[in-house]
């Protein structure tokens, strides 16, 4: 397109865009994902040296620290780990820590000198710190409003650290097992240590400093009095570390806001360039993760087969999701006279693109965090951002990432082995019934722990008379709840009261979806630490090629859509047909 003679070229491009809302929602997307991608390429490097036990110029720190580490756990300490010693010291940790936040958040109001908040009720109280120890951040208080300054700041906090630390931990001994035939998996201690110390310390320093250069306030300030306009009276307004908190939020692919409107609050999201901080933090460690796995196994096509096979589901998504919201409902159009989307519970200082980039890939990752009401997205695009549920999050969290996306490729390989009549190896290494048994459980563990509660809740008439709209967005509503904590998210659409009932059965699925799915997966890597790779045969499937890339993408797809397709008929799909006036009964 030529610029007409004698005109601005800035001005023109800026009145383009304005005029062309699609395309320019199109840009900022492809703009998000250039950068996204750009950083995951820079760090990925980074993670394979530590997957495959390399020093990093931060080693010499961890060493210090974990020869104080070690002066306190003793013998523990120096010795590499099987499974079940590795996993019972993961357990142990997890639970030592959240029995003592549980105490600490029950009884913040009893604390002295730093107690305040209000009283938790026990069920609350358990889903709350389940909810943060197990990465999930689900949040069924008010934030801050419901608790003390001390449980917010140190209590929730240090479990935001301690959650996706546990799970980055989980993967390098799960990488290490696939690469050593010594039958151990290393030790859980210094595998937690190294992953404090060299990876979450540098990385939210440098995002805290972004987002406050942003605009997100960084103080140990409570509360700040703000006199209202043409009134006598005065509001209090939260301020803390938000920043701080931030960037662990996003980074660790936690999601609890440190506002109950997460980062719709204008104080935790002000601006454009700490949206896109957010959206970067939040998914660059699970790309670049996906990718230090072709470096740590030697097999660079492996690593950007599986970057490519996320990052085509991602984009499909995104897409789905934007033309969704940008071309709204039929009773949504008519009423504006000129419509540039569904901007229904969404910032204007965001627009639609970068409202649904943020959501979705907070699905597509473990992390939960939200700037716009999801409730609130037309039914086509509360599928898209379901998607990444019930695919338990293809991006994954920090660590499960590289764990829950190899039991797709050991299934795969298991298929592929079976079509073309070859015996099931990865790179070198036989696959035995005992690794395909375990990934296969692993796979249909998500759907099962989603399916059951649901099904129960449906048979509960006060639950369902909870629910405040129609019957279609209930069982969408309902679904994504379940889906949210099997796949240990966080995010919710809402609608309905959170009960003891709703507190208990999150908590179970919740720690469901991360330690017992943490256990097949560590036990799959403790069976490849006693097999010694002999070397890949000119027969052997190619994990890193374009048809393996595409079986792959399939298996995936269907394994995970499917298993919910009778309930998706009758959630987001019947209101879209109602919606649509395609025939169905309002």
């Amino acid at each position: 397109m030529s610029v007409p003679a004698g005109s601005n070229s800035g001005a023109f491009w800026t009145n383009f865009f304005l005029e062309n809302r699609e395309v320019s929602g199109l840009a900022i997307i492809a703009v998000y994902i250039a950068i996204v991608t750009i950083f995951a390429f820079i760090l990925f490097p980074y993670i394979a040296k530590i997957y495959r036990d390399e020093r990093t110029f931060l080693s010499p720190v961890t060493d210090r620290v974990y020869s104080l580490v070690s002066k306190i756990l003793g013998p523990i300490a120096g010795r590499e780990m099987k499974f079940r010693e590795y996993f019972a010291s993961l357990l142990a940790f997890s639970f030592f820590a959240g029995l003592v936040s549980f105490i600490l958040l029950y009884f913040q109001t009893s604390i002295p000198l730093i107690g305040g908040g209000t009283n938790f009720s026990i069920s609350l109280a358990f889903n709350t710190i389940v909810s943060f120890l197990t990465n999930t951040d689900i949040q069924h208080y008010s934030s801050p409003l419901q608790l003390s300054y001390f449980s917010q700041t140190f209590v929730l906090m240090g479990l935001m650290y301690l959650a996706p630390i546990t799970g980055f931990a989980a993967s390098i001994a799960f990488v290490r097992g696939i690469l050593t035939d010594k039958g151990h998996i290393g030790n859980f201690f210094r595998d937690f240590t190294r992953g404090i110390i060299e990876v979450f310390i540098p990385l939210t320093l440098l995002v805290t400093g972004l987002l406050v250069l942003s605009g997100v306030p960084e103080t140990l300030t409570h509360y700040l009095s703000i006199k209202l306009p043409f009134s006598s009276g005065y509001e209090l307004l939260p301020l803390g570390p938000v920043a701080s908190w931030n960037a662990i939020e996003g980074l660790g692919t936690n999601g609890g806001g440190f506002y109950s409107a997460n980062l719709a609050f204008p104080l935790a999201d002000p601006s454009w360039f700490s949206n896109l901080t957010m959206f970067v933090s939040q998914t660059v460690i699970p790309l670049a993760s996906l990718l230090a796995m072709g470096r740590a196994f030697e097999n660079r096509k492996f690593g950007n087969m599986l970057f490519s096979v996320v990052m085509v589901i991602f984009l499909f998504v995104i897409l789905l999701t934007y033309f969704s919201e940008f071309t709204g409902i039929p009773s949504i159009q008519n009423i504006v006279g000129i419509f540039t989307g569904n901007m229904s519970g969404k910032e204007t200082r965001f627009g639609i693109s970068q409202s649904i980039l943020l959501n979705v890939s907070s699905t597509m990752t473990s992390t939960g965090s939200v700037n716009s009401a999801l409730i609130d997205y037309t039914p086509t695009g509360i599928l898209g951002v379901l998607t990444g549920l019930l695919l338990n999050d293809p991006l994954g969290g920090i660590g499960t990432s590289v764990m829950n996306i190899f039991m797709f490729v050991i299934f795969t390989a298991f298929l592929v082995s079976l079509m073309v009549g070859k015996l099931p190896e990865l790179m070198g290494i036989k696959l035995e019934s005992k690794e395909i048994r375990y990934s296969t459980l692993t796979i249909i563990t998500h759907p099962l722990i989603i399916l059951i509660p649901f099904g129960i809740a449906m048979l509960i008439p006060s639950i369902m008379a909870s629910f405040a709209n129609s019957h279609s967005q209930n069982i969408t509503a309902l679904l994504y709840e379940f889906g949210s904590a099997a796949s240990n998210n966080g995010s919710e659409i809402g609608g309905f009261n959170f009960t003891d009932f709703f507190n208990y059965v999150d908590a179970i699925t919740m720690l469901l979806g991360r330690f017992l799915i943490f256990g097949l997966e560590l036990l799959i890597a403790q069976s490849f630490s006693l097999k010694s790779a002999r070397g890949e045969s000119t027969n052997a499937i190619q994990i890193g090629s374009l048809n393996f890339g595409m079986m792959m993408l399939f298996v995936i797809i269907f394994m995970g859509i499917l298993s919910f397709f009778p309930i998706l008929v009758l959630g987001p799909f019947f209101s879209f047909a109602r919606d649509f006036s395609l025939g169905v009964i309002p």
